[in-house]
């Protein structure tokens, strides 16, 4: 049953509102989590293309959710070193784990994160997820926050925080500026199947006019993220799956081998976002809505986690977060 006043109420259930969330958990406060979709999307979100490369820090801060250990052992793509190469240079950074019997971290899908957290606050007893709903505005004045809903109900709270992507209207609403940059070009993202191994290591390079990173999974089979201009992404998102593994491989110089398209292919537009405040009055920002990195990091999600055990740990102890 939806109450009217809570400790905390957060505008957006995707994984770092989520995680916000779970972070609460056994803390005695009162938790609500707004989200305009459905709980039947956010239990079962579906393949989005993007294959988050975690660190072992966020695997670890995942571990203590308890959200790590509902993952598939076939979910979980182990990342063993990571090299970055710079055009045709022969030279390559590589990174590899200061303990070498370990991974520098794993990939795990996007949809399969916000699954696991999903499960994870369904169980909490002091999270009441509201889905279904979107947050239209938010006031605040010196004795609460005031989240109110698009069907104008209003719920009062002593924190609202907004996890409401890069693009955050409720960012704006409390006055809060950013520095957005956008770069003018797409982000595909998908995955293929190809006959060379991979040896679990992430493989990046920059050239002229692209950029590519082939993220190792599990078995014979790598995402494969490509950086172009929007005019010629367009183009080659309307090329057939063969025409497309075709072109894949030959921009990959046949570094993996004959190559198979094996899902859908997604574009998402490039834009970095960092907000110039985090907090106002009662409010936090969380995630994509404080800082939202360009893939090319792959510390978007693990940066945002980071926000979020610390912002659960100081507002539930006082006590600032590993």
């Amino acid at each position: 049953m939806r109450n009217s006043s809570y400790d905390v109420v957060i505008a957006g259930a995707g994984p770092a509102g989520l995680s916000l969330a779970a972070a609460f958990s056994g803390a005695p406060l009162r938790i609500a989590l707004v989200e305009r979709a459905p709980s039947s999307e956010l239990a079962n979100p579906q393949f989005d293309g993007r294959e988050i490369a975690l660190t072992q820090a966020s695997i670890q801060r995942l571990q203590r959710l308890g959200a790590w250990q509902r993952l598939t052992p076939s979910e979980i793509a182990p990342l063993l070193k990571a090299r970055v190469h710079n055009g045709a240079s022969p030279f390559a950074l590589n990174f590899v784990s200061r303990r070498r019997d370990e991974p520098i971290g794993a990939l795990v899908p996007n949809c399969a994160i916000r699954r696991v957290l999903f499960e994870t606050v369904r169980e909490q007893t002091n999270c009441i997820t509201i889905d279904g709903h979107a947050v239209a505005s938010i006031r605040t004045d010196a004795a609460a926050a005031h989240v109110v809903l698009a069907d104008g109900d209003t719920l009062d709270a002593q924190l609202a925080v907004a996890a409401d992507t890069r693009f955050s209207s409720l960012r704006q609403s409390q006055g809060i500026t950013a520095r957005m940059f956008d770069f003018g070009r797409s982000m595909l993202v998908c995955r293929m199947e190809h006959t060379r191994a991979h040896n679990q290591v992430a493989t990046e390079w920059f050239a002229h006019g692209q950029t590519i990173a082939m993220l190792p999974l599990n078995g014979a089979m790598s995402s494969f993220v490509l950086t172009l201009p929007m005019r010629e992404m367009d183009a080659l998102a309307q090329f057939s799956p063969g025409a497309f593994a075709a072109e894949a491989q030959r921009r990959t110089l046949g570094r993996w081998g004959a190559m198979k398209l094996a899902s859908a292919r997604h574009v998402y537009p490039l834009v970095a976002v960092y907000a110039n405040r985090f907090v106002a009055q009662r409010f936090a920002l969380m995630g994509d809505a404080a800082v939202g990195m360009h893939p090319v990091t792959a510390h978007g999600y693990n940066f945002g986690l980071r926000g979020a055990t610390t912002l659960a740990a100081l507002n539930s102890t006082g006590t600032r977060a590993r």
